[in-house]
């Protein structure tokens, strides 16, 4: 599996910015990262929601797909599996509830942009865009994880701002909000697309798509505890556990 260099889309960035090693192994390798429960969980709901706003809107019948979108990978045990389906079904009920006061139209999910930026191309896909009654737009990204700092502005985000960034030029979206949905909290934080830099932001891109293009995959140590290639990365500082 071979990446195009030229590009570029905020997994990418992501990747690379944790590690450049990291990016490398998945990126030009093709090393695949198993599932784990959180990232199954938020599979399943993302689906969810997309075939929910897709084919429905009618809150009473979200759980129904949320049963039909399960994924059952990425769990140890049936016992587990259960444990997750049941934090996912809490979440899901009461986004169901929220839904019956929203006031925008849904207008697309998993809506993807695509623009240039001098060689290179940046792209992204958008879990959900609605427009509001005055005419506006919303990006919308969900999270569903816990482990969240609630309290950071979401103007910080790299993510948002390339949203914003790609709202406003693949489809000439110039007033709207970007906004992340923390699933598990029922709470939504946006900024308007204005508030983003894009200069910084795409600047940023492009300085990374450079150190790509020539090779510089030096590893970054500091995530190592936490990477999913830990014991198949001859950088790794995690040493194998020895059989007693």
């Amino acid at each position: 599996m071979y990446s195009d260099v030229y590009e570029l889309n905020y997994s990418k960035i992501k990747t690379y910015l944790e590690c450049p090693v990291l990016y490398k192994l998945k990126y030009i390798e093709g090393k695949r990262e198993g599932l784990v429960p959180a990232s199954s969980l938020g599979v399943s709901i993302h689906r969810a929601l997309e075939e929910y706003h897709r084919s429905s809107n009618d809150p009473s019948e979200l759980l129904s797909y949320y049963d039909d979108c399960w994924l059952g990978a990425g769990y140890a045990s049936a016992g587990e599996q259960m444990e997750w389906y049941l934090k996912g079904k809490k979440m899901l009920e009461t986004y169901a509830q929220a839904e019956y006061e929203r006031k925008t139209t849904v207008d697309s999910t998993e809506r993807e942009f695509i623009f240039q930026e001098g060689q290179w191309t940046l792209r992204g896909k958008i879990d959900r865009i609605d427009k509001h009654p005055d005419g506006s737009w919303e990006v919308i990204d969900y999270k569903t994880g816990t482990d969240v700092d609630l309290s950071l502005p979401v103007t910080d985000s790299l993510q948002l701002g390339i949203y914003a960034v790609g709202a406003r030029r693949a489809w000439n979206m110039q007033k709207g909000i970007a906004t992340f949905y923390f699933v598990a909290f029922n709470q939504k934080m946006s900024a308007p697309f204005e508030a983003f830099d894009e200069a910084k932001i795409l600047d940023t891109f492009i300085d990374i798509g450079k150190k790509i293009e020539v090779n510089d995959f030096e590893p970054n140590l500091q995530h190592c505890a936490s990477c999913p290639f830990q014991t198949r990365c001859e950088h790794s500082c995690v040493k194998p556990e020895k059989a007693e």
